[in-house]
């Protein structure tokens, strides 16, 4: 018999219980991320970076003694190292489930992939001194990992409970959702790249740069810095534009909304960042922010790209409770 795994009267199928169970797991995966990627902000602003001067260990020990610096840095790592456990047993959990198998298959794999990069982003960042190239990729995988465990999330998900969705009918979405999510990379690179190399200060005031000056030059800290701003602008208008498009659609248009505010809270941190003089609680929050606008547009691009073209899209036939899991 056919129906959702909720119907009252029928029990939900063991493949839906199973699938159920994997998505709110990789959920949490992804939670355990995002915050991981806000500690990896905080230890950047409180200079923490080199607390532990070698890699893989801290001082040549796998728990070493901890002061105020080695607990952020040695604590991020621990964090870090608690996540690639989670994942191996997930994906044996995913690999042991037919239903889960079928789903994720070379997606868990991709995110795989991702998280190694991310590890050895991790240890030559420390054995590189802080080089910019490598805080910076290391910021940009790293939020890579998170919209990755996301996305295998919302996979399950919709494995679990296939919904029909109906078509998007405006095609310019498909050409101006990935601007904007490139957008949103290259305004990350910058701000890991003006964290690096210390510009967060370079412009003193906003919305003027030095004094009545809004642009005094483009060169050194000062010009990373108006770049940094200059694309914030431009990734603003960006998302006023695909929010107003997708407004009067389910679940995208309530991600776009949700996405546009995490923008304007975003440029308001930006700014207090400046203005306050950079303290580590802005700081924390302007990555955090980042980081969620970042999964936000991920899933938004992921929702529109998995939609039919035209009509509705089908639900996939659910099987019959003899059927394996």
């Amino acid at each position: 018999m056919s129906g959702s795994p909720t119907d009252t009267g029928n029990a939900p199928r063991p493949s839906a219980k199973v699938l159920r169970a994997q998505a709110w797991s990789f959920i949490v995966l992804t939670v355990m991320t995002y915050l991981l990627v806000v500690f990896g902000a905080i230890v950047r602003a409180q200079g923490a970076g080199l607390a532990c001067p070698d890699w893989p260990l801290c001082f040549g020990e796998l728990v070493p003694a901890l002061d105020f610096g080695v607990f952020f840095e040695w604590g991020h790592r621990a964090l870090a190292g608690s996540i690639s456990l989670i994942l191996l047993g997930l994906s044996i959990w995913v690999a042991s489930s037919a239903a889960g198998r079928k789903l994720l298959g070379k997606w868990l794999i991709a995110a795989w992939l991702v998280l190694l990069v991310q590890i050895v982003l991790g240890g030559l960042t420390v054995l590189q001194l802080l080089a910019s190239w490598t805080v910076t990729s290391h910021l940009l995988v790293g939020n890579s990992v998170a919209l990755s465990f996301g996305l295998l999330a919302v996979l399950l998900w919709r494995g679990y409970t296939p919904q029909p969705r109906p078509a998007i009918r405006k095609p310019i979405l498909r050409v101006l959702l990935p601007l904007t999510a490139a957008l949103l990379v290259a305004q990350m690179a910058l701000g890991g790249l003006v964290s690096s190399q210390h510009a967060g200060l370079a412009c003193v005031n906003w919305p003027a740069c030095v004094g009545n000056l809004w642009f005094p030059t483009w060169e050194g800290p000062v010009g990373l810095h108006l770049m940094h701003r200059t694309t914030a602008y431009t990734v603003a208008l960006s998302y006023v534009v695909v929010a107003v498009l997708a407004w009067d659609h389910d679940t995208l248009g309530k991600k776009a909304r949700i996405a546009l505010a995490l923008v304007f809270v975003q440029v308001a941190l930006g700014v207090a960042n400046v203005l306050w003089q950079l303290p580590v609680e802005v700081t924390a929050g302007h990555s955090a922010v980042a980081a969620m606008l970042c999964l936000t547009t991920g899933l938004m691009i992921q929702d529109y790209l998995q939609r039919p073209a035209g009509g509705v899209e089908s639900v996939p036939a659910q099987p019959s409770m003899g059927e394996t899991a």
